[in-house]
């Protein structure tokens, strides 16, 4: 049985339809008792905040795994850790916080169950292409870059994040060129997943990039630095973007591997983000091994997982290949 805390949400409620989709097992929890009772499921209902941890320990009773939405994480997040890792419970979740993520690696290093935020759209392609990309290169590797293309269709927990992140994702904002198969696009450097893909880079230097119209690179830098005094702005929008908008939401993400043998590249491509994100955290849920706080790429075999998430549904297209170079 999966443990679903943060049911009532946008990612939430995407993922609960997931595991009722699948047939599995599961139960749903939640702070708003009257928010749970309205989603149509035949699950168990649990109603649990993040200020419970008594209440938190008998929300994981007999779960085989534990599925947290619950953000910002970086406010919220921790009491489901601190649960999962006390009770022994396999623990996934869809932050995109590297702050976050960098401390569940720090506090959770000796859990007695594998322990692995980030398994949502925001590192699973990229964390597990990288993988395999280092893999395909089998020599030294002293650079790894993953590069994310995706059309802006944020849920407003996603926009709360990003404004959270703001004054970090400022920080750094260098731009490269990016060799995609249809040609070299513009990426611009942020701190945004390199905090798991280091952890498997094997000392090489971990960059990720997010690609964006050649125009709009060089002002990318001021405009992040604008995010932080935009909240009040982001609680006006909508819960998340429609079926419809979703499903018109394109990706593409490259990961890169150079080393003095030459250069290996894993290419990640589909459509509807949100969907895509509910489907890797089932997935991720059933299939995480090990013990203690990993990232995705440690805890997932890399090429059977991609294998098992490609395809073609209601929820989202996702599919993936090798880049010889």
């Amino acid at each position: 049985m999966i443990a679903l805390f943060g049911a009532t949400g946008y990612t939430g409620k995407l993922v609960a339809a997931e595991l009722s989709k699948r047939g599995m097992p599961h139960r749903l929890g939640g702070r708003n008792p009257e928010k749970l009772a309205a989603l149509p499921s035949d699950a168990e209902r649990f109603v649990v905040d993040v200020g419970e941890s008594a209440r938190l320990d008998e929300f994981l009773d007999g779960a085989s795994a534990v599925i947290s939405t619950v953000g910002p994480f970086n406010r919220l997040g921790m009491p489901a850790v601190e649960a999962a890792a006390r009770n022994g419970v396999p623990y996934v979740d869809s932050t995109g916080e590297q702050q976050f993520m960098a401390e569940v690696y720090a506090r959770f290093a000796d859990a007695p169950a594998p322990i692995v935020p980030g398994c949502g759209f925001d590192f699973i392609p990229g964390d597990l292409a990288a993988a395999v990309a280092i893999a395909d290169l089998g020599s030294e590797v002293s650079e790894v870059a993953v590069h994310t293309q995706a059309s802006p269709v944020p849920s407003r927990g996603t926009a709360r994040t990003t404004v959270e992140m703001g004054e970090a994702l400022a920080s750094e904002a260098r731009v490269r060129r990016v060799p995609f198969p249809d040609g070299v696009r513009t990426g611009v450097e942020f701190p945004f997943g390199d905090v798991p893909l280091a952890r498997h880079a094997h000392g090489a230097r971990a960059v990720t990039t997010m690609v964006l119209p050649s125009v709009a690179a060089p002002i990318v830098r001021r405009l992040s630095g604008l995010l932080p005094k935009l909240g009040s702005l982001v609680e006006r929008l909508p819960e998340g973007p429609s079926t419809r908008m979703r499903a018109r939401a394109k990706f593409r993400v490259l990961a890169e591997a150079l080393g003095p043998a030459g250069r290996t590249a894993v290419l990640c491509e589909g459509r509807d983000v949100y969907g895509l994100t509910a489907r890797f955290l089932v997935a991720a849920a059933q299939n995480v091994t090990g013990q203690g706080a990993m990232a995705p790429a440690e805890a997932l075999d890399a090429v059977p997982f991609l294998e098992l998430v490609t395809g073609e549904d209601e929820h989202g297209s996702f599919s993936w290949r090798h880049l010889r170079a």
